[in-house]
């Protein structure tokens, strides 16, 4: 049985996404259980005790801590149900998929484009996590694929940096080998520059001659890659469910 848990303080918003859901799931021929909580504090009441929900559609703008705290918080325990963001802000899009969400849906909700996102957490929840094995001197070292903000090149060798409080890897393995590996793997990465290789997860701003990763870094942009990067980093949310209506 699949748990959908819905966390949101208006319940008129409730009531929708139990019916939206449970349309879904009768569509899909696949069981489902659905909890509510009003807030985030209710929520980690009932997840504290019982650790067992597989996706959470989840509102931003709560009373007390907001959803993107939750998420965060959630995140830090290494917790790894699905959150889809269902919110009236767009404010947040890019912060929401920081936490690996699987959309950020605006209110009001469009039927076909959450049965998309129910159907991508769904995969999610039974596909094998992405992973690269890296040549390094101490060995191979085993990385999950989101775990990688972006690669800097190093003569012959490649300097894999990592997102948050992950220590960086130096691996033994060209940039641009790194580059074919990741790519039989994901469709995230982006070279912006002979020595940069970019994970589009993890940028947070785009300027004509540079890029903002997360935790201020600032890298290059070789001339002429500015407009196919905007392009590419557009596709890559698009292709995730991130359709603004």
């Amino acid at each position: 049985m699949l748990h959908i848990a819905v966390c949101d303080d208006e319940p008129s918003q409730l009531l929708m996404l139990e019916k939206l859901t449970g349309v879904w799931a009768e569509k899909r021929e696949v069981e489902i259980k659905v909890s509510f909580s009003r807030n985030a504090d209710q929520f980690l009441f009932g997840w504290e005790e019982k650790k067992d929900i597989d996706i959470l559609l989840l509102d931003i703008e709560m009373p007390g801590m907001n959803g993107l705290a939750l998420a965060r918080r959630l995140r830090e325990t290494g917790e790894n149900l699905q959150i889809i963001f269902v919110t009236g802000l767009e404010d947040y899009m890019l912060e929401g998929y920081d936490v690996d969400a699987v959309s950020y849906l605006l209110k009001p909700v469009n039927e076909e484009k959450l049965f998309f996102c129910l159907d991508r957490a769904w995969q999610r929840l039974n596909k094998p996590e992405a992973v690269i094995l890296l040549d390094t001197v101490e060995g191979l070292i085993r990385i999950r694929i989101k775990d990688i903000s972006y690669l800097e090149s190093m003569a012959h060798e490649t300097m894999v940096c990592c997102k948050g409080n992950l220590r960086d890897i130096r691996c033994k393995t060209g940039i641009s080998r790194l580059e074919k590996m990741l790519e039989s793997q994901s469709d995230g990465f982006f070279r912006i520059h002979r020595s940069y290789l970019v994970h589009m997860a993890h940028i947070e701003k785009i300027t004509r001659k540079e890029v903002f990763m997360e935790h201020d870094v600032c890298l290059p942009i070789a001339r002429g890659k500015w407009e196919e990067l905007n392009n590419a980093w557009l596709r890559y949310y698009r292709k995730r469910g991130m359709e603004l209506s």
